[in-house]
């Protein structure tokens, strides 16, 4: 009867434990939306924050001249005009030609400070045209491990004592 209630329990520790992890590494990132202008020698927004697994949706528009706008980490690089709408990109890395779009998409895969910098000249003040993606760890996925943990634990626990108990009856 002990050895059957102890197997049940160790099922229901093990249940407890495994669905948060599930949850949490199924619960991909969020779609965040950003438009960015950029204008001599400013992006505004020239901060963005996003989490780990987010889809990035961007679009870009000059105000003034043409700009460039290269995010680092990402192989990002797109060339904006002033008055067009859409913009060109390119992978620099994969030696294509710009084609035009209308947004960059990309997954937020590297949790870090990355810089976007101007890649065009646009004037004298050029180099100082920077702005940053900040991505965050993605906070639900590690709270979902530390609590499949902790109850684990917990759980090992409540039953070593309840079994000394049980010997200390007898």
């Amino acid at each position: 009867m002990k050895s059957k209630l102890m197997l049940i329990c160790v099922m229901i520790v093990l249940v407890c434990a495994i669905v948060p992890l599930f949850v949490a590494s199924s619960s991909g990132g969020e779609t965040k939306e950003f438009y960015i202008k950029a204008r001599q020698y400013a992006y505004e927004p020239a901060k963005i924050t996003v989490n780990k697994g987010d889809e990035v949706h961007i679009k870009l528009a000059s105000l003034d001249v043409i700009h460039g706008f290269f995010l680092e980490g990402y192989d990002i690089d797109a060339q904006i005009e002033p008055g067009v709408q859409g913009f060109k990109l390119r992978h620099p890395s994969e030696g294509r030609e710009f084609a035009d779009v209308n947004e960059i998409v990309f997954t937020a895969v590297h949790p870090g400070k990355f810089r976007f910098r101007c890649s065009h000249t646009c004037g004298t003040m050029h180099p100082f045209m920077q702005g940053e993606m900040i991505v965050n760890p993605n906070y639900p996925f590690l709270a979902g491990v530390g609590g499949a943990v902790g109850m684990l634990i917990s759980a090992m626990v409540a039953m070593f004592v309840s079994g000394r108990k049980d010997k200390n009856l007898r």
